[in-house]
């Protein structure tokens, strides 16, 4: 009959491998690379994680500000194609087309579509341009905003992790030469 566990077996393994496991064979250099590793941590959580937060609520609200503005200022009209001129970066598009209002407009866009005069175009028009693109949507909002945190987090999370791996680094070292001293001493005892 196996005996039953208390905890899980991978959250052990996980306190073992972060070094809580009250294991008398760690050393001090073991239990103060843990120390700064924790702290590392909880700076990172305690001052990075909000810093990250404020920047993605931000870049969120602007979107949501330009998604409503966009939407109101914005709207679909059927314009006629009256000059097309190449340019090295797709194609700029002058059209007309008359508002709701019956007052006719004129106004250019640049665009990567090619196009002829005298096509029928489904456009957006707004207070002072046209353009081929739709009112911003939601999901370029949400997609922006994931992005941000994204880079906030490396942002704010690299420094934190650069510092852990020198610290991680010297520890290291001065735990190989702590284990080349007990090898030593070990030889030493076996000769005597």
């Amino acid at each position: 009959m196996e005996p039953t566990r208390t905890t899980p077996a991978g959250f052990s393994r996980l306190r073992r491998r972060i070094g809580c496991d009250g294991n008398e064979l760690r050393r001090d250099v073991d239990r103060r690379q843990r120390r700064a590793g924790l702290l590392l941590l909880m700076l990172f959580v305690g001052v990075g994680l909000p810093i990250c937060g404020r920047i993605v609520q931000a870049v969120y609200d602007s979107g949501v500000r330009a998604e409503r503005y966009e939407v109101a200022t914005r709207h679909k009209v059927d314009a006629t194609v009256l000059k097309v001129d190449d340019l090295p970066s797709g194609h700029r598009i002058t059209v007309k087309w008359r508002e709701p209002s019956g007052q006719p407009r004129t106004g250019s866009y640049s665009s990567w579509y090619g196009t002829t005069v005298g096509e029928h175009l489904q456009l957006w028009a707004g207070p002072a341009t046209v353009s081929d693109e739709a009112p911003r949507r939601h999901a370029r909002t949400v997609g922006e905003a994931v992005g941000a945190g994204l880079g906030a987090v490396t942002a704010a999370g690299s420094p934190a992790l650069a510092a852990y791996m020198l610290i991680r680094y010297r520890f290291d070292r001065r735990r190989d030469r702590l284990w080349d001293a007990g090898w030593e001493s070990l030889d030493a005892d076996r000769s005597h």
